[in-house]
């Protein structure tokens, strides 16, 4: 039988951040960038961070899987049996795994001895969650219904046409019917089926509803039933978390949609290693809410090391990936993920992967100060690359990489931003495309800010658009091609240039940083941006003021157990001035991030992968549990069915 989570509503207030949470504070952002380019990203990942009580609980209340009976089936009965809010744990040692780990139940961590000691050598893949995707499970039933009421941005207060079979602690679904001008389904390599919802009939239908937002119910209003302290005015109202992050039309027949079962909630995998043996989706979080992978390296990976699917305010973290360094071809992604909404990637170390982040169709992503390192001989591909149709609203922040591509492969994507990242353009080994940031056709309202760009010596020109290169790639920004890779299609899209937000971006050929009214899209019809007052750029747009033990930063991570050093913080910009673990060439605008000195202090291999990695020898310890605040317990009083 499958089992159904319920949460017991009156404790959630507990574990919730404020509703009104984007209303009631000015964001980090603010007069900088226009309020219609941007969210409130510091509700990305887990409230509060990933537990951290778990790992220390009593022997008597974690199930153990004993060294010598460690199979599929041991782990997967124990992941079944385990109380609520546990660990299964596997000792030291390597284990040949036959087929699929699953667990389709809430509140569970499978925790190893650590990287360097527990090794699964799958043969199959790692689930967590109800269901899964595209050959990876069944999908769950789904529902839809009108939503007639509070479609603007902001909102969280919303009316349907009907809210019968909804409840507190539920994950739904917002959107409505493409806006043309916005979203665009056809694209470089055609138009992508099978993605997106179609009607009620299934998750994997047609392109028509290309734009959404998962939230949470955090209240059903009736007639007879206004729970008080959400706003709620009447019937068939939900008060929701995070807010709508953008306005909806209802001439687009906007809709709520849901599935059952619910997703499961508070699942986990850390302190192990997984040999993916050239698997497909390696680790699976499928309609999966407020789950995460930490301290996880995954090797030998073919498609993804983590996939999420229809995932809300789940993360990675403090892992490492590794591929076959460049010989997958394109079709190869360290973290894909599909259809959710503020997940968080933050602090990984992506090596040998041809696009090591790839968030398809989703919104509200933030991906936070990754080391991404390729250096096999042949193209560069886009280390981050939002792909299929629709990504928005996505926030990439102090990463390390060789470059950033906005694509137009299956159709367009809107309103992300770059900040503080440090884009080379110029991979080792790497012979065409060697561009730091490509922003194709149809992918508009864009904001680059305070990044870091180019090589000395090598890239030579500003900007190129709407001109046939012969293939050069000698150029820090490539906007508005319909292919990156061929100069020669068409249509060229001015919109993407003119739409652009650009202030604060330090480039190699300018040699200075641009705070460049002309780069401001005053004039936009759509979301346009007023020149801000200030060349003084907030630290990060999303790790929020409240001071963390480790470095006052924020960020847990940012400290080294070893000795107890800070790493420069902010790390890249046009405001930095390094004098330590700086990246060269670039005018001292850039130090070493945290998981950038980790791949240069681990042991390697001839080849440059990493023989022992482990984030605890990296990376101090999560006091807050990753979070600019305390970790709260997880929710108590789930239930849940297991087939």
């Amino acid at each position: 039988m499958r089992r159904a989570q319920s949460l017991l509503f009156p404790l959630i207030s507990m574990f919730l951040l404020p509703i009104f949470s984007t209303l009631s504070h000015g964001q980090v952002w603010s007069g900088i960038l226009a309020p219609a380019r941007a969210i409130d990203w510091s509700e990305a990942g887990i409230p509060g961070g990933i537990p951290t009580g778990w790992a220390n609980c009593a022997t008597s209340q974690c199930n153990a899987v004993i060294g010598g009976t460690v199979t599929q089936s041991s782990i997967n009965a124990a992941l079944s049996s385990a109380p609520n809010n546990t660990v299964v744990r596997i000792p030291a040692g390597t284990f040949s795994i036959s087929g699929d780990i699953f667990t389709n139940r809430s509140s569970v961590l499978l925790r190893g001895a650590g990287p360097t000691q527990t090794t699964l050598n799958m043969n199959g893949n790692i689930f967590f969650g109800a269901t899964g995707s595209g050959g990876l499970g069944g999908e769950p039933g789904l529902s839809a219904s009108n939503w007639t009421g509070g479609l603007t941005k902001g909102s969280t207060i919303i009316t349907l046409a009907s809210t019968s079979g909804l409840a507190a602690g539920q994950q739904i679904g917002l959107d409505q019917l493409n806006n043309t001008s916005l979203v665009f389904t056809q694209g470089s390599d055609g138009t992508l089926s099978g993605v997106n919802r179609n009607g009620t009939s299934n998750f994997d239908g047609n392109n028509s509803r290309a734009q959404f937002q998962i939230v949470e119910v955090k209240a059903v209003c009736t007639g007879n039933n206004t729970p008080a302290g959400f706003g709620c005015t009447g019937s068939n109202q939900l008060a929701i978390d995070p807010p709508v992050d953008y306005t909806h039309s209802s001439g687009l027949t906007p809709q709520a949609f849901w599935w059952s079962p619910r997703s499961t909630q508070y699942d986990g995998i850390e302190n192990i290693k997984v040999n993916a043996n050239s698997n497909d989706f390696a680790v699976n979080f499928s309609f999966c809410a407020y789950c995460w992978a930490k301290n996880v390296e995954v090797d030998n990976t073919a498609r993804s090391a983590f996939h999420f699917y229809y995932a809300f305010r789940s993360e990675v973290r403090d892992s490492y990936l590794s591929g076959p360094n460049g010989a997958g071809g394109p079709t190869q992604y360290g973290i894909e993920i599909v259809e959710s909404t503020l997940v968080k990637v933050e602090n990984n170390i992506i090596f040998g992967i041809t696009s090591g982040v790839l968030p398809d169709t989703s919104s509200g992503v933030v991906v936070g100060y990754n080391y991404a390192l390729n250096t096999s001989s042949g193209a560069e591909f886009g280390d981050f690359e939002p792909h299929a149709v629709h990504n928005y609203y996505h926030l990439y922040e102090g990463n390390v990489v060789d470059s950033m591509t906005i694509d137009n492969v299956w159709g367009s994507h809107s309103q992300s931003t770059l900040f503080r990242n440090r884009s080379s353009g110029k991979g080792q080994n790497k012979t065409n495309f060697r561009t730091p940031i490509s922003i194709s056709a149809h992918n508009r309202y864009m904001n680059l800010i305070g990044n870091v760009l180019g090589t000395s010596g090598y890239h030579t020109r500003y900007q190129v658009d709407d001109s046939n290169e012969n293939g050069a790639d000698d150029f820090i920004i490539q906007l508005g091609f319909w292919n990156r890779w061929d100069f020669n299609q068409t249509p060229y899209d001015s919109v993407v240039k003119t739409s652009l937000m650009r202030w604060g971006n330090w480039d190699t050929v300018n040699n200075a940083t641009r705070w460049n009214s002309t780069e401001v899209p005053t004039s936009d019809p759509t979301f346009p941006n007023a020149v801000p007052a200030t060349q003084t750029l907030p630290a990060s747009f999303y790790t929020g003021a409240t001071p963390h033990a480790s470095c006052g930063t924020g960020l847990s991570f940012w400290k080294n157990p070893s000795n107890g050093t800070c790493p420069p913080y902010p790390p890249i910009g046009p405001d930095v001035a390094c004098t330590t673990n700086c990246i060269s060439n670039v005018a001292s605008h850039a130090a070493m991030i945290p998981a950038q000195l980790c791949y240069q202090k681990t042991a390697k291999d001839g080849s440059g992968y990493l023989t022992a990695f482990d984030a605890s020898a990296c990376y101090a310890a999560d006091s807050n549990s990753g979070g600019s605040g305390s970790s709260p317990a997880p929710p108590t009083g789930l239930s849940a069915d297991v087939n």
